[in-house]
Formats: structure tokens, sequence, C-alpha cells
């Protein structure tokens, strides 16, 4: 078999890896990227979450210690901070790293929706305060 088939095989069999990234928990871009990953089978992606998230230094130096050169990756995150967003965003265009900011649009949405300002704090509502339609 020539050289060139036995290195595409092995491509061909790389799991590709998301990284979630949050400055809380993480359960919501994780449980974003779950139910995507879900419509590619079982075992599509691999999902490695780093929570609490604080400065983009610290996302560079999980990056350097997690990434494996040939696995294909991709970041999704929902941070609050609008210059922490920007500067992971700018460090992983730099890698050249595709990443989907899961909560920056939503918070513009509802901005614009309720004409009020956010309050950029991380963290989540607890289930009592969300109101359901019945």
């Amino acid at each position: 078999m020539p050289e060139d088939s036995l290195d595409d095989d092995v491509m061909d069999n790389v799991t590709p890896v998301v990284f979630v990234l949050s400055d809380a928990r993480g359960k919501t871009a994780a449980g974003v990227v779950e139910a995507a990953a879900d419509q590619f089978g079982e075992d599509a992606v691999i999902i490695k979450q780093l929570g609490n998230v604080r400065s983009v230094d610290m996302v560079k130096d999980y990056l350097d210690r997690n990434l494996d050169p040939g696995v294909p990756v991709a970041v999704f995150h929902t941070l609050v901070d609008r210059n922490l967003r920007r500067d992971i965003r700018r460090e992983l265009d730099k890698r050249g790293i595709p990443s989907i900011d899961l909560l920056g649009p939503a918070i513009t949405v509802l901005s614009t929706l309720t004409d009020q300002e956010p309050i950029y704090q991380p963290g989540h509502r607890t289930d009592t305060e969300v109101q359901e339609v019945q």
C-alpha cells in the first residue's frame, strides 16, 4: 500500500475535538454542542470543557496543553465579558481555529428586545426564574 494511502487512512480515523469554553460551569455550551453532535452519530466528536475562564492567557495555556497536531478542532463558548470574547476570538483566529460564540448574539438580541443594558455577569438563572409556556 502506498504511504500516502496509509496516512489518509490514519487521518480518517481521527476524531475531531470540540473545546467548550465558559466563564461559568459550561453546562449551557456543552449542552448545545452535545445536541449538535447527536446529529452525527455516536462518538462523532470529543468534547473537552474549560470552565471559569477569566483571561485569554488561561485559554492560550489550555490550548497549548490540549491541541494535538493533525486533530481537527473547533471552539464553542459562552463568555459574558465582551472584551474577553473579543480577545479569545482573536487568539482563535490567529491559530486558525473555527469558533462559535453561543452567548454574545443572544445577549445583543435580548438587549435590543428589552431596551436594557446587560449586567455582563457570568452565571445562570435558576429553573424557578425561567417561565415556561404551558
